[in-house]
């Protein structure tokens, strides 16, 4: 006797597809920067002494590009930590679509911001300029690496902070993006016992 059973419609999510723990591409270009800056500085001087003002400036732009490193990796790891907690994160799959994007004169108290929608909910995406962390969706905001009508998982902190417009005070909830996972395979699986 042959018993079949099937399993449809397991989804499948492939790993990572946005994170805001992940090293960004400029502190990377800004960690090469200094090193290229102090290297052709010390080839520089090897041919032809350099005076203290010189000196200042250089150690001034490196000193700045580095704490620039160090305070956008921080965000980072503050993101990522919440990630491995757990705590206050808010889990939605479902089918993925852009929404409108408005433009600030359009946009309410003035705010530009663009919709998506997750599983029948909108959820508004504001410039980072509103945002508490601008890791929070970098690269979703003004584009993305997704199409529409792709099934996604989004890992979101809800951010809430006072916002000033028109001299009137409004709470805004920001929704903080810290994880994406895309949908890798709707798979069929057959199960055949034979006894």
């Amino acid at each position: 006797m042959e018993l079949v059973g099937y399993m449809e419609g397991i989804m499948v999510y492939s790993g990572t597809a946005f994170a805001a723990g992940e090293w960004l591409l400029f502190e990377f270009i800004l960690a090469i920067g200094v090193a290229a800056l102090i290297i052709f500085w010390l080839i520089l001087t090897h041919f032809k002494r350099q005076g203290f003002l010189s000196w200042g400036l250089v150690i001034l732009a490196s000193a700045g590009m580095v704490s620039l490193c160090i305070h956008s990796r921080l965000n980072a790891l503050q993101l990522d930590r919440l990630l491995s907690q757990g705590k206050s994160i808010e889990i939605i799959h479902g089918e993925f679509h852009y929404g409108e994007y408005h433009f600030p004169y359009m946009a309410e108290h003035g705010m530009d911001y663009r919709e998506i929608s997750l599983d029948g909910r909108i959820i508004k995406l504001y410039q980072s300029g509103y945002l508490p962390n601008t890791h929070c969706y970098r690269d979703f905001y003004g584009d993305n690496h997704f199409d529409d009508n792709v099934n996604l998982r989004l890992y979101i902190h809800w951010f809430e902070r006072e916002y000033q417009f028109q001299q009137q005070t409004y709470k805004l909830k920001a929704p903080c993006i810290i994880k994406i996972e895309r949908l890798k395979a709707t798979a069929n699986i057959s199960l055949a016992t034979a006894s």
